[in-house]
């Protein structure tokens, strides 16, 4: 598209405008892709928190019962 566009224009002014765009867009996806990550990495860590203090819940009250 960038080289149709030179072509048809006669200047490279546009390429700069081509590159920013691909630029951006590298750059937008790439936030996009880090939120969903770190959302769902936060879900799980939070999901291994819980279990984790089951477990402990769990080896207490077995102690308990011991004694």
């Amino acid at each position: 598209m960038m080289y149709i566009v030179r072509e048809s224009e006669g200047t490279i002014a546009y390429d700069f405008l081509f590159v920013a765009c691909v630029l951006f867009g590298a750059f937008f996806v790439l936030n996009l892709m880090i939120a969903v990550q770190f959302t769902y990495l936060g879900a799980a860590f939070d999901e291994e928190d819980r279990r984790q203090k089951e477990i402990k819940d769990k080896l207490s009250l077995k102690k308990r019962l011991k004694q």
